[in-house]
């Protein structure tokens, strides 16, 4: 595994498994090969604090599929579940190839962290996302930077559903995820985006303030940028 930086930790930190590591393998993202995978989750094993957490994003992958593929919400949602369960159909295969106890390894869908306290920090994001034209504009600003979706020929509303995608991960990124009691709070990830440093803002309380102040947040929330390869 390749690391090449770090935010809100240090090497020292990460290789003393002062966290519990959780990986959101993006189901859009093709760099999540099944040999990639396994490399993520042999070096997760060799540094987490207790377990390893694999976190499927397959409900608000939806958000993606109706704006980019043009599905009904119905549909968008069914083919996402799909894609979710496939993926972790490889994960669990993984864990048998490798003989790792499935005790160490918590396979999490995104409606496992849709938790009260989730939620709550949802209504937040999105009421400032409503209400904070600073904010709505950074968020939709992140969307339209992205090099796929600037060769699209997408409209004001359709950056602004994609932004939904966005404002449902915050919540995470900002806090971490629980799960039966163990706390995941160190999240690797090939490569970082202005969305890492928004969370990490939000966390401060650096750039939108008024914010930060109504978010509870418990765990603030590690990433390194890690690759497989």
């Amino acid at each position: 595994m390749r690391v090449t930086n770090y935010l809100n930790t240090t090497k020292e930190e990460v290789a003393a498994k002062h966290f519990n590591i959780c990986f959101g393998f993006s189901l859009g993202n093709k760099y999540f090969t099944r040999e990639h995978i396994r490399s993520y989750i042999l070096w997760a094993l060799e540094n987490t604090k207790d377990k390893v957490a694999v976190l499927i994003p397959d409900k608000i992958q939806a958000i993606n599929y109706e704006v980019k593929n043009g599905y009904s919400p119905k549909r968008a949602l069914s083919v996402a579940l799909r894609k979710g369960a496939e993926l972790e159909t490889v994960v669990r295969d993984i864990v048998r190839e490798l003989n790792i106890p499935i005790s160490k390894i918590e396979i999490v869908h995104w409606q496992d962290v849709e938790d009260a306290f989730y939620q709550k920090t949802l209504v937040v994001i999105k009421t400032a996302f409503a209400e904070n034209e600073k904010f709505r504009h950074a968020v939709v600003q992140m969307v339209k930077e992205t090099p796929h979706i600037q060769t699209l020929d997408l409209q004001t509303f359709d950056y602004e559903k994609l932004a939904q995608y966005i404002i449902n991960e915050l919540p995470v990124l900002i806090d971490g995820i629980e799960v039966a009691g163990v706390w995941y709070t160190l999240f690797p990830y090939p490569g970082f985006a202005k969305l890492d440093y928004l969370a990490l803002d939000l966390q401060e309380g650096t750039s939108f303030p008024e914010i930060s102040k109504q978010l509870e947040i418990r765990h603030k929330l590690r990433l390194i940028e890690a690759y497989a390869d």
